[in-house]
């Protein structure tokens, strides 16, 4: 697991996640100490591990007029997500009270970045139902790291059937019977230099371009969904079905 990924999605930033991975297997040790560890100005080193202190994440102790830092136990981290989800929890019914007295029955919203390409995953696997997707997988595994496994370990466990159409690729999870259970996969040739990925789901549509900028969009509309369902269905019909060893792997 890329650990400094998982730290960005906790929420820290890149100096954050420096300071934070530096300060770990140190101990206690003083800003002087950390500070020549690392390429930031004393300056900044102080002012993260301030922030990091009151996110809970450091600890300092003042001995002989000095102060000492120390990282808190790395199980904050998940203690923090799990108060965090029990909060959202509570305050969802409230919130979707709000969002359905001004949603349309049509409506898109556009991300950007690596977070916002996240967040159009996250759609993608809220709900159990089919979802059709097609696009330069090879191309987009470039930018979106660990993504893709947790789309399929979300599927897994949700049981959200998917019938995809990609460029040539060969991954150890595809032999496996649990993602064959909630899978269909096949190759198109020309899906090597397609600079999207596009995703059907319900009544919405999703995309995302991984050439260039990160850019997406979720769009939401029952005829547009329509539409790229019978797109999709040309590439399907055209495709190579995929060749899985046994499924008793």
């Amino acid at each position: 697991m890329d650990i400094r990924y998982a730290l960005e999605a906790f929420g820290l930033n890149e100096k954050e996640i420096a300071v934070y991975l530096e300060l770990l297997p140190l101990g206690s040790v003083t800003l002087h100490d950390i500070s020549k560890r690392l390429s930031y100005p004393r300056s900044t080193v102080y002012h993260t591990l301030e922030y990091l202190k009151n996110k809970g994440l450091v600890a300092s102790i003042i001995k002989e007029k000095v102060t000492y830092y120390s990282t808190t136990e790395p199980e904050t981290l998940r203690d923090q997500l799990v108060e965090k989800q029990q909060i959202i929890a509570e305050a969802l019914p409230e919130l979707n009270t709000l969002a359905k007295s001004v949603k349309s029955s049509s409506s898109i919203v556009m991300y950007e970045g690596f977070k916002g390409v996240h967040t159009i995953l996250s759609d993608l696997v809220r709900v159990k139902q089919q979802v059709y997707y097609f696009g330069g997988y090879q191309n987009s595994l470039k930018v979106l790291k660990h993504l893709p496994n947790y789309v399929r370990k979300v599927r897994i466990e949700k049981q959200i059937p998917a019938k995809m159409v990609y460029d040539y690729t060969d991954e150890p999870i595809l032999h496996t019977k649990e993602y064959q259970k909630v899978s269909e996969l096949r190759f198109h040739d020309a899906m090597k230099d397609f600079p999207v990925m596009i995703f059907i789901y319900g009544d919405k549509v999703s995309m995302f371009t991984h050439k260039t900028d990160l850019i997406g969009f979720i769009i939401k509309n029952k005829d547009f969904a329509e539409a790229m369902k019978l797109i999709f269905n040309v590439y399907w019909n055209k495709a190579t079905p995929a060749k899985f060893k046994s499924k008793l792997l």
